[in-house]
Order: structure tokens, then sequence, then C-alpha cells
């Protein structure tokens, strides 16, 4: 015959019952009660198993190597980074220009940055120059070469028509 299932209450394990030592003391004024419960707080949260101690250690000294070789990396790519200064010519507005660093993905001045970060100006047309006559040259060779002393009488009446206006049509007296 098996032997009887023990029918007792089992006591549940220490380590997932935590006990509040303060209990009621934590409403109680003056700085001594303050001093204990912050002092018994304490040893609660030091209070762990050694296996608890362990892994807390090994998984500090995890993220104090992955911190230092991430250090080290930048540290690296900081010394062998060559200083390199994006250049906009004279008369020209930096913000239509991408930024040749955001173009990398290591512009690191963001919003203070002068150029654009915005892909899509590189693919903006030029900008057209009001100074500068982008009509062809035929026509300018044209006018160059025609001069006064070559005119005909009906010419010069035509031109002398369009600076001065048609003397039939003032209304001066």
């Amino acid at each position: 015959m098996p032997a009887k299932k023990d029918n007792a209450p089992k006591k549940p394990n220490a380590a997932k019952i935590v006990e509040d030592k303060t209990f009621g003391m934590k409403n109680k004024k003056g700085s001594t009660a303050k001093k204990t419960i912050a002092h018994i707080q304490s040893q609660a949260a030091s209070a762990k198993t050694p296996e608890q101690k362990r892994k807390e250690a090994e998984k500090a000294q995890r993220e104090k190597e992955k911190a230092a070789s991430e250090a080290a990396k930048r540290e690296t790519a900081d010394l062998f980074k060559p200083v390199q200064v994006q250049k906009v010519p004279f008369g020209v507005d930096p913000k239509t220009v991408v930024c040749i660093f955001y173009k990398q993905g290591n512009c690191e001045k963001g919003k203070r940055c002068k150029f654009s970060h915005d892909l899509a100006v590189e693919r903006r047309g030029e900008k057209k120059n009001l100074y500068q006559d982008t009509r062809e040259g035929g026509e300018e060779e044209e006018r160059k070469k025609d001069d006064m002393a070559d005119w005909d009488e009906d010419k010069l009446r035509q031109v002398v028509l369009s600076k001065h206006g048609n003397p039939k049509t003032t209304t001066e007296k």
C-alpha cells in the first residue's frame, strides 16, 4: 500500500515571500523612525541569495564591457575619421544642398545643420539665373552686327517711333 499523501499545507518558498518589516512604521513621524525604515529597507534589498548576487554581478560586468567596447569604437572612429568640411560656392543657399554627412548617415548636428536633410532637394532642378540672358546666341550676335550706319530711312523712323512714341498719337499741343 502506497504512503498517504501529506495533506498538511506546505510552507511557500522563502524567496517568493517578501515580508514588509516596516509595516506600521511608515506613518511614524521623526527622523529616527525614518532612519530605521531606510535601514530595514536597505537590508531587505541586499538580502539576496548568492545565485542572485552572482547573476547581478555578471550582468553588471557585461554592461561595463559593452560600454567600454562602444567607447573604444567611438574613439577609434573619431581618431581615424578625416575631418571633412562641406563647402558651398558663394551666393548659393546651403539649404539647397544636401548634407553629405546626412547622406552617409552620420550627421551629428541634426537640426542645427545649415545644410538640407531632405533628399528630395537633390532631385530639384537648378535655379534659374535672373541676371543671365538664356536666349540663343544667334539673335544677340545679329543685334551687335546691326548698326545705325547700315539702317535705311524706314528702319530709322521705326526705331525713333519705338523709342519716343508716335508723335501723331500724343495728347500734347
